[in-house]
C-alpha cells in the first residue's frame, strides 16, 4: 500500500471500521513510512484534543437551519448533475449543423439539369426592323414627337389618364409638404 492509499483508508482505520485486510495493510505501511507515522500522530493528537473540549451550546433554530442547508446542498448537486450532462449543448450544436446543411443544400446538391443545345445554322443575318431607331438619344433630352406605334391623342382620354400612375402622381403632389425647412 502506498501513502495516498493509506490516507484514503486512514479514517476508517482510526475509527476501527476498516476491514481486517485494510487495517493490516495500513499497519504494515506505518512500520516503514515516517511521513505516515507523523500523519497518524497528528490525527490522533487532534482527535484527543477535540474530545477534551466542552460541547458547544447550539441555538434553538440550529437543527432546522442545518436541515434546510442540507436540502439546498442536495438540490444544487441535482441541478449540477443535470446541467453537466452536455445534452443541451449537443442539441444546440446538432440544430446548428442541420441548419447549415439545409442552407447549403442548394449549392451542394445543384439539381438543375445541364442541357446542351445544338448550334443553329442560318443562311444570312437577320434584317434590321425599320421601327427600331439606330441611334440612342442622350439622357435628359426629350422628344416632342410621338413614338412609332402610339396613337396621337392617347392621353386625351380622361379614363385612361385616371387609371394610370400618372394621375396619382399629379394629385398627390399638391398634398405633399416639406417638413424640414432648415430651422422651421
Amino acid at each position: 500500500m502506498n501513502c495516498s492509499q493509506v490516507v484514503t483508508h486512514f479514517t476508517d482505520y482510526l475509527d476501527g471500521i476498516a476491514s481486517a485486510e485494510a487495517a493490516a495493510a495500513v499497519e504494515e505501511h506505518l512500520e516503514g513510512c515516517p511521513t505516515c507515522v507523523r500523519y497518524e500522530k497528528v490525527l490522533r493528537n487532534g482527535s484527543e484534543l477535540l474530545r477534551t473540549l466542552p460541547d458547544p451550546e447550539l441555538r434553538e433554530d440550529f437543527v432546522p437551519r442545518l436541515q434546510h442547508r442540507l436540502f439546498d446542498v442536495d438540490n444544487e448537486r441535482a441541478i449540477r448533475a443535470t446541467a453537466d450532462s452536455g445534452a443541451p449543448a449537443m442539441t444546440v450544436a446538432a440544430i446548428a449543423v442541420l441548419l447549415a446543411v439545409i442552407a447549403w443544400s442548394p449549392v451542394l446538391f445543384n439539381g438543375s439539369p445541364v442541357v446542351q443545345l445544338e448550334p443553329i445554322v442560318v443562311d444570312r443575318a437577320p434584317a434590321r426592323s425599320a421601327a427600331r431607331p439606330t441611334s440612342v438619344t442622350p439622357p435628359g433630352t426629350f422628344s416632342t414627337a410621338t413614338p412609332d406605334g402610339l396613337p396621337e391623342g392617347l392621353w386625351a382620354n380622361t379614363l385612361l389618364y385616371d387609371y394610370t400612375p400618372l394621375s396619382q402622381r399629379y394629385e398627390q403632389r399638391a398634398r405633399v409638404r416639406r417638413t424640414s425647412e432648415l430651422g422651421r
